[in-house]
């Protein structure tokens, strides 16, 4: 199925790409995207040159790519795209197996996810819904009282692989008449938060909006604060400094998403869970 450059490029239209050598895992994957959402226009290719192509002409916003191809390898057409500043916010690669260095190759070229064939349906299709949820705005709530502190978060969260709309304040009191306004799907918490501390500005969210998931940082034992903090509806604790990739993991957990393996590969330990509200790939 051909997309047109315009069409792709000027938003009105989603295109995926799958490309591998072996034509019945195009089609499977092919009818799967379809499946999942029919909007998305699927394009196929066979050969590393073919990948490399499609990346410039379709700047896709999904890929399933093969890593063996009979003329050069999808790494390579990836690595190849990517130099000519065509990034795909979604990218799979698809291996026979797991290979040394593949969590190197996999962050080098951004990768979402990394798969061994045979592919799971299953996991795939957890995969596709956890993608789209991700293009899907996030309202996120950032308290903090130090405005250094907050920009240094800010530009965490701007490097989360979800569409996060930060909105930020200093205050408890600023904090509850947002909450108040407009229900957000996180809210971020710091724990030495003034006049009253980041805990008990919690536990007000938790009253007037109970199914908000909260998360507190702090700059000292997570996984102390998280046995303290379980008794009053703590969802997270994360512990400063944290990376996106931290970030990213709270939200596939509070919002009920597949966590890629390539995530859990590449992040040395998971933070701090204070309750059972958490869930899990």
């Amino acid at each position: 199925m051909r997309v047109s450059d315009s069409e792709a490029r000027d938003g009105t239209t989603t295109v995926a790409l799958v490309a591998d050598r072996d034509p019945d895992l195009r089609s499977r994957l092919a009818a799967l995207i379809r499946t999942h959402d029919p909007a998305l226009k699927v394009v196929q290719a066979a050969t590393c040159r073919e990948t490399y192509e499609a990346c410039l002409a379709h700047r896709p916003a999904l890929a399933f790519v093969g890593l063996q191809f009979e003329d050069a390898t999808g790494a390579e057409a990836m690595a190849r795209a990517k130099a000519r500043g065509v990034g795909v916010p979604c990218l799979v690669l698809i291996a026979a197996q797991v290979f040394q260095r593949w969590t190197e190759v996999s962050q080098h070229l951004d990768a979402f996810e990394f798969l061994r064939t045979p592919l799971d349906e299953e996991h795939i299709a957890g995969l596709l819904h956890a993608d789209a949820r991700r293009r899907q705005p996030t309202r996120l709530l950032l308290v903090d009282g130090a405005e250094q502190s907050r920009a240094v978060v800010r530009r965490i969260l701007a490097r989360s692989g979800f569409r996060l709309l930060v909105e930020e304040t200093d205050s408890a009191p600023h904090a509850l008449k947002l909450i108040r306004l407009a229900a957000c799907d996180l809210a971020v918490i710091d724990l030495g938060l003034r006049g009253g501390g980041g805990l008990e500005l919690a536990c007000q969210i938790r009253e007037i909006a109970p199914e908000t998931p909260l998360v507190l940082m702090t700059g000292g034992d997570a996984a102390t604060m998280a046995q303290a903090s379980r008794h009053f509806g703590i969802d997270y604790v994360l512990r400063k400094p944290f990376f996106a990739r931290d970030v990213d993991r709270v939200l596939y957990h509070v919002l009920g998403l597949r966590r890629p393996y390539l995530l859990n590969a590449i992040t040395d330990a998971p933070p701090a869970q204070a309750g059972p509200r958490a869930a899990h790939a």
